[in-house]
């Protein structure tokens, strides 16, 4: 039989219980799920409130500690200009914002691109700030430097400093850089700066544009990074240094001058001679006494020349052995006064090393003799050479071949050399170089003069203006023959106007001629008359005038270069500085003028 024709009993009442049973177990298990799942959500949820206490907790932590180091920068921050420091610090406050941002970030990110993207940003931050304040402190070093320079006129003279460029053009452009960040404006058109930071990220780019006076239009940008590098490691700055050539004139003169200045026997001439010197007196003014030469020795140039130039030598070798290009144009075009370009045009075309050895040789031996022969007296022999004498020689004035007996005048006490008093002097008060005379920027200028004058002669009252001494004639006592009228010359004008003025009577004792006459001297019996023989409007002759007060012959010596200096601030006050024109054009052309 089959299985439909006999089928099995099914006990339906056991089916039951199972099927209960399974039920009520199904819903034990659900309960329990939902408990534990509730429970797993209410851990999730703590936890995830307490992620976001932390990262509160830590952006305000990050944000202090990024607050705190933007205080830190700014307060040692130097100052540039007020435009480039405000635009400085608020692309720092950028960058720190941006890595405080990308530091609470990183904690929430696990995706590995992310997080160097991030990473690089707080990087960033960190360069930035570090390079925008070296970079800062550079550059206002260099801007104060250079004002400092062209006010004083020592653009390219021993040390100041000049303004780097491999080419004329590119000399131009870090003019203009440098001036308008230092605010010298007056030479260029609408002048601009823009501060951003660079493609990395990591640096400034300063960029300044505008128009030289003569239409020039420039564009200069300067990266912190490059130029913070160059800085540190190499001489490629927007500034050089002119040096001096101190020890290398110290070490040349150690074998041919002794430490008091002594030439040294081997480089002497035997014989002894009395020359005279080519000049009436050695401040050129009146007077017309002969000096000569007594007992004197001639130094033996050649043979100098021959010792200089072996330490010449080795000094040559060693710069042109450094590489540095910067430092060797300079030495040339302005340390030994070759002028600007003589290294581009010139020595830099002398390819051969030895030729360009030789050049420089020749020029550090020219200059180290001239620096040890400056002070000494000079001649011509018979063929125009000159002829240089030892320091030990005595100068004399000439006797005159016919004598004139006079009373021997009193002998001034000796002067003390005060260098400020002839820099008074030379400058003048009253008015700044190159501005349009007044008569009372004259008056100020003669006063000044005065007072040093009479520092330098021990004599508080040997010079006096013309308005002081009118002070003083005004208030002398007023006599009618030999009766004291017990009134003042201006009180008895005063009351008797029909007479007269005083300022008249006073013009008709000491009258202005000429345009001279304003600056006094006293002479014999206490009577002043007027000083003809310096032009008191010029630097030259108020120095001239001083030398002339000058009575000890050793100081008068040391200080004839302050001739020099006076005649290079007439031709300034003659020639000031051209629309257009920078300070080292300015100082290119007092050069030229043989300044």
């Amino acid at each position: 039989m089959g299985y439909y024709e006999n089928p099995p009993i099914i006990n339906m009442n056991r089916g039951s219980e199972q099927i209960s049973s399974s039920i009520v177990k199904a819903a034990d298990s659900i309960a329990q799920g939902l408990m534990i799942r509730g429970e797993r959500k209410r851990e999730e949820e703590k936890q995830k409130k307490l992620n976001i206490q932390k990262l509160q907790e830590r952006k305000y932590e990050t944000d202090l500690a990024y607050n705190q180091k933007y205080s830190e920068w700014s307060a040692d921050q130097t100052s540039v200009n007020a435009d480039v420091d405000n635009k400085i610090k608020s692309l720092v406050q950028y960058k720190i914002k941006e890595a405080a941002d990308a530091r609470i970030t990183l904690l929430k990110t696990t995706d590995e691109a992310e997080r160097g993207v991030l990473l690089k940003k707080i990087s960033n931050a960190e360069v930035f700030m570090n390079s925008a304040a070296t970079f800062s402190k550079s550059l206002a070093e260099q801007t104060a430097t250079w004002r400092l320079d062209t006010k004083a006129i020592k653009v390219g003279e021993v040390g100041g400093h000049v303004v780097n460029g491999a080419t004329d053009e590119e000399i131009l452009n870090n003019t203009a850089f440098l001036e308008i960040l230092g605010g010298m404006n007056s030479n260029y058109i609408d002048p601009s700066i823009d501060i951003s930071e660079d493609k990395e990220g990591d640096g400034v780019v300063i960029t300044v544009t505008g128009k030289d006076k003569d239409g020039r239009v420039f564009n200069k940008s300067i990266n912190s990074k490059t130029f913070n590098k160059s800085e540190a490691e190499t001489e490629d700055s927007l500034l050089v240094k002119v040096e001096g050539l101190g020890d290398f004139i110290k070490t040349s003169k150690e074998e041919i001058v002794d430490d008091k200045g002594n030439i040294y026997t081997g480089y002497l001439n035997a014989n002894r001679e009395t020359v005279d010197l080519p000049s009436k007196g050695t401040s050129g003014g009146i007077g017309g006494d002969q000096y000569q030469i007594v007992n004197g020795q001639r130094l033996q140039s050649e043979a100098i020349r021959a010792k200089i130039k072996e330490k010449a030598s080795a000094t040559a070798e060693a710069m042109l052995a450094s590489g540095s290009q910067t430092s060797l144009r300079t030495m040339l075009n302005y340390t030994l006064k070759q002028g600007v370009g003589y290294y581009d045009d010139v020595f830099s075309k002398q390819v051969n090393p030895e030729l360009q050895k030789e050049t420089l040789t020749n020029l550090l031996t020219d200059k180290a003799f001239n620096e040890m022969t400056k002070s000494l007296e000079r001649t011509k022999d018979k063929n125009g050479k000159d002829v240089f004498w030892a320091p030990t020689a005595d100068i004399r004035i000439k006797d005159k071949p016919q004598p004139v007996k006079e009373e021997k005048p009193e002998k001034p006490e000796p002067t003390t050399y005060t260098e400020e008093y002839y820099d008074t002097i030379i400058m003048g008060k009253g008015r700044q170089i190159g501005q349009k005379r007044t008569p009372g920027s004259d008056y100020q200028n003669r006063t000044s003069l005065v007072t040093e004058l009479n520092k330098l002669s021990g004599k508080p009252d040997k010079y006096i203006t013309r308005e002081q001494l009118f002070k003083q004639f005004e208030n002398m006592p007023y006599k009618s023959g030999t009766y004291d009228t017990g009134l003042t010359y201006k009180e008895y004008f005063a009351q008797n106007p029909k007479k007269g003025s005083v300022k008249n009577l006073f013009n008709k004792y000491y009258p202005v001629k000429g345009g001279k006459g304003y600056v006094l001297v006293k002479g014999d019996g206490g009577v002043y008359t007027p000083v003809t023989d310096y032009d008191i409007d010029s630097a030259e002759g108020r120095v001239k005038m001083a030398l002339d007060q000058t009575s000890n012959e050793t100081e008068k010596k040391l200080l004839q270069g302050k001739v020099s200096q006076a005649r290079l601030v007439d031709w300034m006050d003659r020639n000031p500085i051209k629309q257009g024109e920078t300070q080292e054009q300015y100082a290119k052309r007092a050069r030229a003028a043989g300044f």
